[in-house]
């Protein structure tokens, strides 16, 4: 048994500032928040620090040199380690678009991490960001792989890889209903990403079945003309859709912290899931290269200025966030009461990928568990009730 004493406990999405409620855990659960802790167990002196649910990694490549489109079964298992130490506690690792077989190789790589316990953040699942994306809209996408959606590819997939857990696409396209039918069926969440799409058409995904935007802003249409009229694109059809929780990168780059700000206000708490969206460059130093995807064949990437750029400084080549700067972002640049920037970390990731058990600091849940400063830096990650990183 453990208890975790002396800490600003933050349960629901409010800070509670009295600090002597002390958190209980036992077998891997959290069994009570109370004023009289069990005399015999283990102690956590807290001295004053947040203790919140551990973070939700609902969309990333990599970290710290590593991309799973690396295929490398022993480099995914040292990345969930390194998640561990920026509080993370469970990880959707993301794959990006590129051929059947290079798809199948990444995924390869990470059926050991569904098979056995990690040393660090927990496996969830993959998230599959393609291959049906429109090329309008590709960004860092690469073309050449691009293709329409197809429900028979797609249910060899799931067939194959069950860990499976979410699928991107442009809705818009030839086929998208097929595919969007298929993975509701297999209880797989699906996501609008990439797309050229009007409002009316994301609203229809919607009622389809869709129900995460992936990286709001990013890759989407927005309002454009057509004869002279204004129609809403692919970002005000995920506004409007109640249904739709929208992801936004927490870097203070991608999405300025006026957009960070305003999408808290039309989406709300419980509809906005902070991410990373991060490549091999997080928690890399400054002056650091890679390339997006395979360590070889990928696009060149050097990290600067708190992103990662393409090697002549031309564009972004996408985020080296971590989740704690999500956090710190939401807070210290777009004004989100800690409350709820710790809530779009937690619950609600953990609730647009339908996990119950998980995302608060609830008896009966999880302890999934990160103590943190008011920078919110993090001194200790618990995952399952064990420490995992310790500051």
């Amino acid at each position: 048994m453990l208890v975790i004493k002396n800490a600003r406990l933050i349960v629901g999405g409010r800070v509670c500032d009295d600090t002597t409620k002390a958190l209980v855990i036992e077998d891997g659960y959290i069994r009570a928040i109370t004023d009289t802790p069990p005399a015999d167990a283990e102690v956590i002196d807290a001295e004053g620090l947040y203790c919140s649910a551990g973070f939700v990694e609902l969309h990333t490549h990599g970290i710290n040199g590593y991309d799973f489109m690396d295929a490398d079964a022993a480099g995914a298992g040292k990345a969930l380690v390194d998640y561990a130490r920026f509080g993370v506690t469970g990880v959707y690792p993301t794959l990006m678009t590129a051929s059947a077989e290079d798809l199948a190789a990444a995924l390869d790589s990470l059926r050991p991490l569904a098979e056995t316990p990690s040393d660090g953040a927990q496996f969830l699942g993959a998230h599959m960001e393609g291959p049906y994306f429109n090329a309008a809209q590709a960004g860092a996408q690469p073309p050449e792989v691009l293709r329409l959606p197809d429900a028979e590819e797609v249910t060899r997939f799931l067939n194959a890889y069950p860990f499976i857990r979410r699928w991107d696409l442009a809705p818009e396209l030839e086929g998208a209903a097929e595919v969007i039918e298929t993975l509701v069926l297999r209880d797989v969440v699906t996501g609008v990403a990439h797309t050229d799409a009007d409002s009316m058409t994301i609203l229809q995904a919607a009622i389809q079945g869709c129900t995460v935007a992936t990286h709001l802003y990013s890759g989407m249409s927005s309002v454009n003309r057509k004869d002279g009229f204004r129609h809403g694109g692919a970002v005000e059809g995920c506004m409007l859709a109640d249904d739709i929780t929208a992801e936004a990168i927490g870097d203070g780059i991608h999405l300025p912290p006026e957009l960070l700000h305003l999408t808290w206000k039309v989406k709300g708490t419980n509809r906005m899931a902070l991410v990373t969206d991060s490549n091999r460059g997080a928690a890399m130093p400054e002056g650091s290269a890679g390339r997006i995807g395979h360590y070889e064949t990928g696009v060149p990437i050097v990290v600067a200025d708190g992103v990662a750029w393409l090697p002549d400084r031309s564009a972004f080549a996408g985020s080296i966030a971590t989740m704690d700067r999500t956090v710190r972002t939401a807070v210290y640049e777009a004004g989100i009461p800690l409350g709820d920037a710790v809530r779009m970390a937690t619950a609600t990731p953990a609730a647009a990928m339908g996990l119950t058990d998980r995302g608060d600091l609830q008896e009966g849940l999880r302890a999934d568990v990160v103590l943190f400063d008011d920078r919110i830096t993090v001194h200790r990650t618990i995952v399952g009730g064990k420490t995992v990183y310790i500051r």
